[in-house]
């Protein structure tokens, strides 16, 4: 056994070198020189009795045996990784990071995180604001909220809430008009559109307007919370998610200008690894969304 860790440093610069067929991309990932890793690959095929690479100019290139043994490492230390994160996963138990959409916390979660942390002090909430889908294979991400349309292959996910379009507008901008708006007046206003979630055509089919009395309208916003400041500053009626246009309409900030709903396909789900919503911080976490 002790023969065998005293080449464990060696093996490591091995399947750097292997990974990225070079010698210097291997120094790089273990912050060590070249020359080390050249010395540490030389004296693992001084005790194997073979040689691991073919020299090139540009670079490496593994031999039969040197193609066999990465097959063990790749799989050994990537085994090693995760054990590491499960290690330092264990150890931080009580801390829970969440990856969501920037719109969604500004707009949803983070005005409610103080309720939370009064009911739970004990836990730690790390929010990671990425637009991106959270990839739970690096071990970073305990919990992901998302808008979006499952299966996703290999995680669980459990829905917290449905979603759907609603109309609203700054209070500023449609005061001279009774409640609610004729929907051919809503079409005579500034229409902003949210490029993310289409939903004009279908209010439109909906109220019985054609679809080209609001296609003249051109303003649009990638982003959903940028969509409602928009709103806020009275620049135009929007077609906004419910969920995230609901504290500012209980604030004032919005109103809703009639009762018409387009309902969306996709919904807000809870996403985490398979068996890591019994884990006793994220359990906790995931009971109060649900209860929102």
């Amino acid at each position: 056994m002790s023969e065998n860790l005293r080449h464990l440093r060696a093996l490591q610069a091995f399947d750097e070198t292997a990974t990225h067929l070079s010698l210097s991309k291997a120094a790089a990932v273990l912050n060590v020189t070249h020359g080390a890793i050249s010395r540490q690959i030389k004296q693992l095929e001084l005790h194997l009795g073979v040689s691991l690479f073919h020299r090139r100019a540009n670079g490496v290139e593994l031999t039969k045996a040197g193609a066999r043994l990465h097959q063990s490492t790749r799989s050994a230390f990537s085994e090693l990784q995760l054990g590491v994160r499960e290690v330092k996963r264990q150890r931080q138990r009580q801390s829970v990071t969440v990856s969501l959409s920037t719109s969604l916390a500004l707009k949803w979660l983070v005005p409610m995180l103080g309720r939370f942390q009064q009911a739970h002090p004990g836990i730690s909430l790390l929010l990671d604001t990425n637009d991106a889908f959270a990839d739970f294979d690096t071990g970073e991400v305990d919990v992901a909220l998302r808008f979006g349309t499952p299966p996703w292959d290999g995680l669980y996910y459990e829905q917290i809430k449905e979603e759907a379009l609603i109309l609203v507008a700054a209070p500023k901008l449609v005061q001279s008009f009774p409640k609610p708006i004729a929907p051919g007046a809503v079409a005579d206003l500034p229409l902003l559109h949210d490029a993310f979630n289409v939903g004009w055509d279908s209010w439109a089919d909906q109220v019985g307007l054609s679809a080209d009395r609001i296609r003249s309208q051109n303003i649009k916003y990638v982003d959903s919370a940028v969509l409602l400041e928009a709103a806020i500053d009275g620049q135009g009626v929007a077609l906004a998610r419910h969920l995230l246009a609901e504290r500012d309409l209980h604030l004032g900030r919005l109103t809703r200008i009639d009762d018409s709903r387009v309902p969306l396909d996709r919904g807000l789900y809870f996403v985490c690894r398979p068996g890591d919503q019994d884990r006793p911080p994220v359990r906790v976490f995931k009971k109060w969304l649900m209860s929102l």
